[in-house]
């Protein structure tokens, strides 16, 4: 917890509760979803919805554009990967993350007296527990892709140069291993951890969708998503997943050596059953 924070905490409760109870008021819209697993598509598809999220042309990744938050949310996942619940969270960090959160909320372009507004980044996916203990009320969105094709790309996530990679990878035990099964793991860990978390958050808020579906059905999803949020489908919504959820996105690790993919589903195969991506066991490929 950085000093001013300290500071305030111990001279200013009135403050901190002010400012607790109006971030629990709102309800913005949170992308929740490991990177590269379609999550920048999606927040683009949001604003086109009416849903301020912050996004700009100037960082095209659909995150919101504000380097001290993203860095926040970074640095406190880092430290948080053993919180799953509620009652585990660390008051300076969710002291921390709120000022944050509150800051971010004055300046979101679009966002100043709309109920609609949220926010596309990856990291926030390992810090959910906080977003639930700030925003009792938000609305979750969670997007999973195939792991298999994650599993041959890249993420600060699975980079063992990055503290947020290394300290996955060492939590799962793949620092030793090749690069696609460190992606897989990584995907493995913060796809299971969401689903153990789910269950906090009341049903009527959370939606769960598949990159896969969406490049499938991509009209069809995302009225899904919009009949969630209580909005409209607009024209520009309409245009921009058609042109951008295409199939052949889908299953790319086809592309990728056979017996690489091979370990990848050895490895993660429990996970990958779970969303539908393989068949459970002894049934037909």
């Amino acid at each position: 917890m950085i000093p001013f924070l300290l500071l305030e905490r111990i001279l200013k409760p009135d403050r901190i509760r002010e400012r607790r109870e109006r971030l629990a008021q709102e309800s913005p819209v949170v992308v929740m979803g490991r990177g590269k697993s379609g999550t920048r598509l999606l927040a683009w598809a949001l604003q086109m919805l009416g849903i301020a999220m912050g996004a700009t042309e100037r960082l095209k990744t659909g995150d919101f554009d504000d380097d001290r938050f993203l860095q926040t949310v970074k640095s406190i996942a880092c430290r948080n990967l053993a919180v799953e619940g509620l009652q585990e969270l660390r008051q300076g960090d969710l002291l921390r993350l709120q000022w944050e959160f509150a800051r971010i909320r004055k300046r979101l372009p679009g966002s100043v007296g709309s109920r609609d507004w949220g926010w596309k980044w990856p990291e926030t996916y390992l810090i959910a527990p906080y977003v639930l203990a700030t925003f009792p009320r938000a609305r979750f969105i969670h997007l999973v892709r195939d792991g298999r094709d994650l599993a041959f790309k890249h993420h600060l996530t699975d980079d063992p140069g990055r503290p947020l990679g290394r300290a996955i990878l060492s939590r799962v035990d793949a620092l030793h291993l090749p690069h696609y099964l460190q992606a897989a793991r990584s995907w493995q860990f913060q796809v299971e951890r969401y689903r153990r978390f789910a269950p906090l958050v009341p049903q009527a808020q959370r939606h769960e969708l598949t990159y896969e579906a969406l490049c499938h059905r991509p009209l069809e999803e995302m009225g899904r998503v919009a009949e969630f949020l209580g909005l409209p489908v607009t024209e520009a919504c309409e245009t921009y997943v058609s042109a951008h959820f295409t199939l052949e996105q889908v299953a790319v690790f086809n592309r990728e050596d056979s017996a690489a993919v091979q370990e990848v589903q050895a490895a993660i195969g429990d996970t990958l059953t779970t969303y539908g991506y393989l068949p459970p066991a002894g049934d037909a490929a």
